[in-house]
């Protein structure tokens, strides 16, 4: 399993963040991947919404960023739908695992 990121202080200041962030580490820690996959994109959803100034910008190395970035930069109705996925994606780095690129 990858490693998990060191969760920010101001995550556990705030009620919602914890609440969510213990479910998430007890699905993952009980292996249930699909209540971890939606307790990962609930507490991204939430990020978003209540702590948008704190969603990292993107991380060099992860694919998915890059991806995001490229996308983000193009106009057109299918962007907004990705720059909301990629919002919910950098909002995970927060507390969800990564792998590098190679």
């Amino acid at each position: 399993m990858l490693a998990l990121p060191p969760s920010p202080t101001w995550l556990k200041a705030c009620v919602v963040c914890t609440d969510l962030y213990k479910l998430y580490r007890r699905h993952l820690a009980a292996g249930r991947q699909a209540a971890t996959l939606m307790m990962q994109d609930e507490l991204a959803r939430h990020l978003i919404a209540d702590h948008l100034d704190r969603v990292p910008g993107y991380l060099a190395g992860c694919w998915s960023c890059a991806g995001g970035r490229a996308l983000a930069a193009h106009v057109g109705a299918a962007v907004t739908f990705a720059v909301k996925e990629d919002l919910r994606h950098r909002a995970m780095h927060l507390f969800a695992p990564w792998a590098p690129t190679s």
